[in-house]
């Protein structure tokens, strides 16, 4: 989380966790309070409100996973290597910060009508190289349905992992990410 006071952090931490958790709208602010170990009263003096809270979070989240998702496209040479190392981050991503993955997800959810307002969307990476692998004739299905199997692919792993019914296992992403551009490039 952004480090500007101790305490905007702890109850940023504790949002996400209680977020990611319980869900936002189930989430109150005495919730917050109680798990950061201050008033509710004292969270307003850094947050105008839950919905300030909400947004924060998510424009950090977003950003972060946005980074890593851009730092990852850079790194490839061509199309399917930049289409893997992006598939890659994804589930690194969501793997090593669940929290922030699940309330990713719960925003866009619950609040998918606010997303456009945000700049630097994780959505907008993808894009970039699938825009690039349709241009090259790679992936000859309409965007918007080959970012839905991308996504959806890559966040259903995450669930079936950490749910329990699949196994996290060494170079799954690169195996997972290699079975993705096949079904992608083979259709």
């Amino acid at each position: 989380m952004p480090r500007r006071s101790s305490t905007r952090t702890r109850i940023l931490d504790a949002s996400l966790k209680l977020f990611s958790e319980k869900g936002i709208k189930e989430t109150t602010m005495r919730d917050i309070a109680s798990e950061v170990g201050i008033t509710e009263g004292a969270i307003y003096r850094h947050f105008t409100s839950k919905d300030q809270i909400v947004r924060t979070l998510f424009a950090y989240c977003s950003e972060q996973f946005y980074q890593v998702l851009s730092e990852a496209y850079e790194k490839g040479e061509n199309v399917r290597q930049r289409f893997l190392l992006v598939a890659q981050a994804f589930l690194r991503f969501s793997f090593n910060n669940p929290e922030a993955f699940r309330y990713i997800n719960l925003f866009h959810y619950f609040r998918g009508e606010e997303v456009t307002e945000y700049t630097h969307l994780p959505k907008d990476i993808v894009l970039k190289v699938l825009d690039e692998a349709i241009g090259e004739g790679l992936i000859k299905v309409r965007r918007e349905y080959a970012l839905a199997v991308f996504v959806g692919t890559l966040e259903r792993i995450f669930l079936l992992v950490v749910s329990g019914i699949i196994e996290k296992e060494e170079g799954m992403e690169e195996e997972i990410s290699q079975l993705l551009w096949r079904a992608l490039t083979s259709l």
